[in-house]
């Protein structure tokens, strides 16, 4: 019993490969996302004086860590509304001094609350430390399986967003190999059912990488890429001497497995920042990373330029290849690297936006980056209408834009645009017939310190839903918006014209909106039923699943993971046709969507909760469990990962890979691995 609480407790605190990001973002709403009403009394100049040191030793602590959220930058605007409404223009960036002049005006707003540190540079020029004889240059929805060889039996890809655009995650198949990212080592397995063997485990290299939970790949015929955090070492010359620091990078490792056997690195690329998410369309993988500017030296811009390293040398992005966003707050960049699987030993291309982090949408043309930005109001001190002098500060959620154009490798600007609100994760954003849609939760919040005698303040804060569409000049179409007051958006999945979505309080309600008009978005139906789903699939025509929780109606606590399939054959009458309740207190799927299977061909539904792995089928009858794998001694149900091959199924953990039979579902195997 102790064993399997560790489990459950262990996989919620495992993070997601975007958390860092997320937090980083998303930090910012949770801070005005309180309970309706709070009064207190501040004591004057004693708590005063307490919370300057409180906040000047956090920030202080933030900026120098390691991966820590850099601090907001709460930035004044006239009203909420107006710095939504007004279009958010990237510029372009002429030199490197415009990038560290606003750097430096970040800086200065952010200095109560520890901001990033400047310095002078004693002489021009740094440079990363070069790594093995390298020189280096200072200047300047649906599964996504590839294609089967002949004779290959049918297989399953993983779980995307977007039909023929791939995701990276730990597991792949091409139909005749599977390939698993377990701890630091990447197996390779030969899937034959009962006779299915481990064919190699390759160790990779720890030298400048963190491999871990953050690794991902993807496989293109006899390439595959692994992607994972490391790091950068640079050399600084400053009034301090000579010094070397590291800076955050992520790599991406392409191999050679013609032979399996034997896995041969071919060249090890990096980019400047964390790991926030990556697509491959065709033969380019597109690369997104954050980069945070901790400590940038003017006159050496390789401590505050992004780069990317093909293993020898050392390039920074060059200014035409620099955006600045149209609202910018954090010193940091999000990067959008390319490159070329099949063939490509370098980048294609490289991009950078300056102001913050995202997520990000990304269909076969476009890719559309989303900034959450906090904006504050603060008036002068004034009597209200009983007389008393108040100080009132508004404060609420903005998401700014940016659309880039993907071609064969190249990385172009398009577009650029805001809406009201933040989004949940990159479901939340799609584009239909050349429309965006969008779906946001608009955090709202009121803070009035009244200052007569000892101050007094109280607090409101207030949330609603939108949905919002765009053009592809990212101006605001439609809106649908003030929708399910002081609840939040749980999921969110579209569906050609149709779009869907889930916020959730004491009860979920699912909202069906017809979008097949922009210009005018209309509400068709809201389904309220107990719980909520944190993941929507569509199953099949007029089936919608849902995966998520029970919940309490009265207190909203949540009462174990739940699978309910709806009926959308009328689209203003959706309703709740078929339930089952896991045996699971927690699952994955609605952190990371690729932990799930969902083939509607081969009637599976399959998923990793607490320490087990679930295979389920949908008949008329509802929802029938048709297996549950054991997968206890992983300790952490976050890597469990399931696929099919022609009539087998595997079940992969850390610990070993379970081979099923699809035709009764009983056990035909178990591989330990290397």
């Amino acid at each position: 019993m102790f064993k399997e609480q560790y489990i459950r407790d262990n996989d919620k605190l495992k993070a997601k490969e975007t958390l860092l990001m997320e937090i980083k973002e998303k930090n910012t709403r949770e801070k005005i996302a309180l309970t309706p009403k709070q009064k207190f009394v501040r004591y004057g100049a004693v708590f005063a004086a307490f919370l300057l040191v409180a906040v000047s030793v956090f920030g202080l602590i933030t900026a120098n860590k390691p991966g820590s959220a850099a601090p907001q930058n709460a930035a004044l605007s006239a009203s909420a509304d107006q710095t939504a409404s007004e279009k958010a223009a990237v510029t372009s960036v002429e030199s490197y001094d415009d990038i560290y002049g606003l750097i430096e005006t970040i800086q200065n707003n952010n200095a109560m609350a520890g901001g990033v540190m400047l310095e002078s540079a004693a002489a021009d020029g740094a440079m990363a430390a070069p790594a093995s004889g390298a020189k280096t240059e200072a200047a300047a929805e649906a599964p996504a399986p590839g294609a089967a060889n002949p004779g290959t039996p049918d297989y399953s890809g993983t779980n995307v967003q977007v039909k023929g655009v791939d995701e990276a995650d730990i597991v792949k198949t091409d139909g005749s190999y599977i390939y698993y990212i377990a701890g630091n080592q990447l197996n390779i397995l030969k899937p034959d059912g009962a006779a299915t063997r481990l064919v190699s485990s390759t160790a990779l290299s720890s030298e400048d990488s963190w491999w871990g939970y953050n690794s991902e790949m993807f496989v293109l015929g006899n390439r595959l890429m692994i992607i994972t955090q490391s790091f950068n070492t640079v050399w600084v010359n400053d009034a301090n001497g000579n010094y070397q620091t590291n800076t955050d990078q992520t790599s991406a490792v392409i191999y050679d497995i013609s032979n399996p056997a034997k896995p041969v690195q071919v060249v090890s690329l990096g980019q400047s920042g964390n790991y926030v998410s990556s697509r491959m369309i065709g033969d380019y993988v597109y690369l997104v990373t954050s980069q945070y500017i901790y400590s940038p030296v003017k006159g050496t811009p390789i401590t505050y330029i992004p780069s990317t390293t093909d293993g020898v040398e050392s390039k920074l992005l060059q200014p035409a290849d620099l955006y600045i966003g149209g609202n910018p707050q954090n010193a940091a960049y999000t990067v959008i690297g390319s490159i070329n699987l099949k063939s490509g030993a370098n980048f294609t291309s490289a991009k950078a936006v300056f102001g913050g982090t995202s997520e990000l949408y990304a269909n076969a043309d476009h890719m559309l980056l989303a900034f959450s930005r906090y904006t504050e109001e603060t008036l002068p001190i004034a009597p209200d209408k009983d007389g008393k002098n108040v100080q009132i500060t508004n404060s609420s959620t903005n998401t700014d834009l940016v659309l880039l154009g993907l071609s064969e490798g190249q990385i172009t600007k398009l577009a650029s645009g805001n809406v009201p609100g933040s989004l949940l994760n990159q479901f939340s954003m799609d584009e239909y017939k050349d429309a965006f849609r969008i779906v946001t939760t608009l955090n709202s919040s009121q803070q009035r310190i009244f200052t007569d005698g000892v101050d007094t303040y109280e607090y409101d804060s207030t949330s609603a839903n939108a949905l919002y569409t765009l053009d592809l000049n990212l101006n605001i179409l439609g809106k649908i918006e003030n929708l399910a007051k002081d609840e939040f958006v749980k999921s969110v999945r579209f569906d050609g014209s149709i779009g869907y979505f889930v916020t959730f309080r004491q009860v979920d309600p699912l909202f069906a909106v017809d979008l097949s008009n922009p210009a005018s978005p209309r509400i068709l139906d809201t389904l309220k039923i107990p719980g909520f789903s944190e993941y929507l699939h569509v199953f099949k025509d007029n089936l919608l699943l849902g995966i998520g929780y029970n919940a309490n109606e009265t207190t909203g606590a949540m009462q174990g993971v739940k699978l309910s399939m709806f009926d959308t054959a009328d689209k203003a009458n959706v309703k709740e046709v078929n339930t089952a309740k896991v045996d699971a207190n927690w699952t994955a799927v609605g952190s990371n969507h690729k932990a799930i299977l969902v083939d509607a061909q081969k009637n599976l539904i399959a998923f990793p909760a607490d320490s087990n792995y679930y295979i389920y089928r949908y008949t008329e009858k509802g929802f029938e469990l048709a297996a549950r794998v054991g997968m206890a001694a992983d300790l952490s149900s976050w890597n469990l990962r399931g696929l099919f091959i022609g009539d087998n199924f595997y079940v992969l953990g850390e610990s070993g890979v379970t081979v099923i039979s699809l035709s009764d579902f009983t056990v035909l195997a178990t591989v330990k691995l290397g």
